[in-house]
């Protein structure tokens, strides 16, 4: 094994060279002889009854081959899309003593639809054209309905409910902390900072839309969906649920994905509807999603407003933290969504700070919009973002330095292991080491110069700093299993996702490092049923951390099965075998086996050298850091540039540094997009979506980014053999709060009011002229 190819070395991802040429087999590239085409006809109404659906016409167009309506699927499906609200290991107990809404969505609308774009019919026809030209002459009567689509709106006395069951268009009431302490840590504060925010609803705008295809076995009768998402042993796991079929009658595959954010992790109706078609028709279905339909049924994420209150002593000591949130999670709850906020959200109460208490409420609101799911950095954005925005905020009104008011109440190494008013245990981090060098890198010594210079050219400079902490885990276990094989080399079936990360790379270099082989002969395979005995995908920042876990065990336990096989082979005892760098050896001799020998060896006795392993760790890392950012502003005009960023992270080893970098220059840029310029606009009267094209919802370009300066702060975590915590998230979670501080810095030097995300150019200007901000009409 070279030392440039193993766990620390930046080595190039070997999967780039297949997507940069074009050889990269997406779900939508990959070809089935007899395959037919699906469309879906989707509601233009976000809030409406159906009275009656008339397929006639559309059933005798040319090339139509099936319809579907929510009636036509009743003999297929045994259930709806599961939210697992209340499902054991993921049940939530509500402040109110009622069960937490469990608002289950059926692949095609029961009788009345809760969001603009939910799927009414299914058309699968030989081409595509035709599928889409007979979904338009479906004929639906639709009585519409009041659409409810602000938070005050849905929470209003006599407002129209979404769903019957839930009159006040109330989902759950949380509640978590200790709320005596809390309250006894403001009654004796000196000041009390208090801070509304919205946390602005965003898209995935996944770089590859949602595609799904399904074929069906002749003989068999057993059904194959491949179709890009985070979890194939999850995907299948429901959809048999739904199908009422066992798992062995459904394989799932995943192809190259291209993005996953937590939102390609729930089950979508269409990976329903093309298996039920296939199944109908005996023969190949596919689905490809156009970006129009992506901007109105790809799960949504954040949209919540934030009451947080920041309780201080005389010298600046934080006591105690208030968060009251409410949470515009559309018109159903996706798979385990409720458990997903409420476990990661106020956990982070507090972030890296010495907070003694903290208290949050969590309620959830209905309203007809698009459904929510996890998103990158869940529920640790929402925290940290508060907690940060709160520390700057109370640096202003006690005209103290926001720098020096962190330093004070940062946790330091001494503290740890720090349980934090939310329960998470943090065992390491240089949080103030982190910040230090962050400023360093930005220097901000230099920032009053720059500052000077820039009101000089009639601009505002504004200089933000964003600290962050993130629970990384998701499911604590995970599989893998290690193949030696008789040409030599190895194949790795691990049980988690791929879907842009370079896990092609950065598993072949855990196996390097630890097998002592070349990099060039690990094989690497995920996303397939049939041949990954089980998985718990990708999220929450846990494949290099408990996926990797999974291979180091892996490797482990095939080196110990060829010790004994070597034993045999060399005639020697188990005890007198070493391994190195491929080969075991009989110590003290010369005698030895290579890993291909004891591979024919033991196929010649029916056998494989192999190890398998589930890897679990019941606690959860937390990787850290903090962002910088520095921007200025034109007030004539409200423009908006950010000039610098700068991240420092600690996500434990780095198995490769450059990817750990790219994976931080990704995250930053979905955080910067939602401080500046990403949010999902609905019509607040007739509650049609607004920014429904990459033409209305702006996503950043390149030009509207600076270099984003990363430096890593590697603190081995001891949990897991490879000393990983996590680098997917941490980077989005910081950025929102470090751009934010650093706008308000420049507005508030010129006497301007608050701003909330996304810091357009309108807002600004607003802001700075002392106008009422139109955001206030639609959050």
């Amino acid at each position: 094994m070279s030392s440039k190819t193993g766990i620390g070395s930046s080595v190039r991802r070997r999967e780039d060279s297949r997507f940069l040429t074009g050889n990269a087999r997406f779900t939508d590239d990959i070809r089935i002889p007899e395959q037919a085409h699906a469309a879906v006809l989707r509601s233009p109404h976000p809030h409406a009854t159906i009275q009656t659906i008339d397929t006639a016409a559309a059933r005798a167009m040319p090339g139509v081959l099936l319809v579907l309506t929510a009636r036509d699927l009743e003999r297929d499906i045994k259930g709806p899309i599961p939210s697992f609200s209340n499902a054991h290991g993921f049940e939530i107990k509500t402040s109110d003593g009622r069960p937490v809404a469990d608002a289950a969505q059926y692949p095609l609308v029961r009788g009345k639809v809760r969001y603009q774009g939910e799927a009414v019919a299914f058309v699968v026809a030989e081409t595509l054209e035709q599928a889409r030209d007979a979904a338009t002459a479906i004929e639906v009567a639709y009585t519409a309905l009041p659409a409810v689509m602000e938070i005050d709106q849905a929470l209003a006395p006599n407002a129209p409910s979404i769903w019957d069951e839930h009159p006040d268009n109330v989902s759950v009431r949380w509640q978590g902390g200790d709320r005596d302490t809390t309250d006894a840590g403001f009654a004796r504060a000196a000041h009390v900072t208090r801070l509304t925010l919205v946390n602005n609803r965003v898209a995935p705008a996944f770089m590859e839309p949602r595609a799904a295809i399904a074929t069906i076995d002749d003989a068999s009768g057993r059904l194959h969906l491949q179709a890009g998402c985070q979890s194939a042993h999850g995907l299948q796991g429901v959809l048999t649920g739904i199908l009422g079929l066992s798992l062995d009658e459904i394989r799932v595959t995943v192809p190259d994905t291209g993005g996953g954010f937590g939102s390609r992790g729930s089950v979508y109706p269409e990976f329903v509807l093309v298996l039920v078609a296939a199944r109908r028709l005996g023969r190949p279905v596919r689905w490809t999603a156009e970006r129009s339909e992506s901007f109105l049924t790809d799960n949504q994420a954040r949209d919540m407003v934030m009451r947080g209150d920041l309780a201080l002593d005389g010298d600046g000591r934080f006591l105690a933290m208030k968060a009251e949130i409410d949470w515009r999670h559309g018109g159903y709850l996706g798979s385990r969504n409720v458990w997903v906020i409420c476990r990661f959200l106020p956990p982070t109460m507090g972030g890296v700070y010495r907070m003694p208490a903290a208290h949050t409420t969590i309620r959830g609101v209905f309203s007809n919009t698009t459904p929510h799911s996890a998103y990158r950095g869940i529920g640790r954005l929402e925290t940290n973002y508060l907690m940060e925005s709160l520390v700057d905020q109370a640096a202003r009104e006690l005209g103290r330095d926001p720098v020096a008011l962190r330093r004070l109440n940062m946790l330091t190494p001494a503290d740890m292991p720090w349980i934090s008013p939310g329960g998470n245990i943090y065992s390491s981090g240089a949080f103030g080491a982190n910040m230090s060098r962050a400023l360093e890198l930005a220097d901000i010594t230099g920032f009053p110069a720059r500052r000077a210079a820039s009101a000089r050219a009639s601009q505002l400079r504004g200089f933000g700093v964003g600290n962050y902490i993130e629970n990384d885990g998701g499911a604590p276990s995970e599989f893998a299993e290690i193949v030696a094989l008789k040409s030599g080399g190895v194949r790795v079936h691990v049980g988690t996702q791929d879907f842009g990360m370079g896990h092609d790379t950065i598993f072949a270099q855990i196996v390097s490092q630890h097998l002592g082989i070349g990099f060039d002969d690990v094989e690497i395979v995920f996303g397939d049923t049939d041949r990954i005995k089980r998985g718990s995908g990708s999220h929450g920042s846990r494949s290099a951390r408990i996926g990797g876990g999974a291979t180091v065990l892996g490797v482990r336990k095939m080196i110990e099965r060829g010790r004994d096989l070597a034993a045999d082979i060399l005639e020697a005892a188990v005890v007198d075998i070493e391994y190195r760098n491929e080969r075991f050896i009989v110590s003290g001799t010369d005698r030895s086996a290579s890993l291909a020998e004891l591979a024919v060896y033991a196929a010649g006795r029916g056998a494989t050298l192999s190890g398998e392993a589930d890897f679990t760790t019941p606690l959860e890392a937390h990787s850290n850091g903090c962002h910088v950012a520095e921007v200025e502003i034109d007030p004539e005009t409200g423009q908006v540039r950010l000039v610098s960023h700068v991240v420092v992270a600690d996500v434990g080893q780095a198995i490769n540094p450059m990817i750990v970098h790219g994976q931080i220059h990704g995250g930053a840029a979905q955080g910067i997009g939602q401080a500046m310029l990403e949010r999902v606009v609905y019509d607040p009267d007739t509650g049609q979506t607004v920014s429904g094209s990459m033409m209305d919802y702006t996503l950043p370009r390149a030009d509207d980014l600076p270099t984003i300066l990363v430096e890593l702060n590697e603190i081995i975590e001891t949990d897991n053999p490879v000393g990983v915590k996590g680098a997917g998230e941490g980077a989005t979670s910081g950025a929102p709060a470090a751009v934010m501080n650093a706008i308000r810095d420049a507005v508030a030097s010129h006497g301007g009011g608050h701003i909330d995300m996304p810091a357009a150019q309108e807002q600004i200007w607003r802001a700075l002229h002392n106008r009422p901000d139109s955001n206030d009409d639609n959050r």
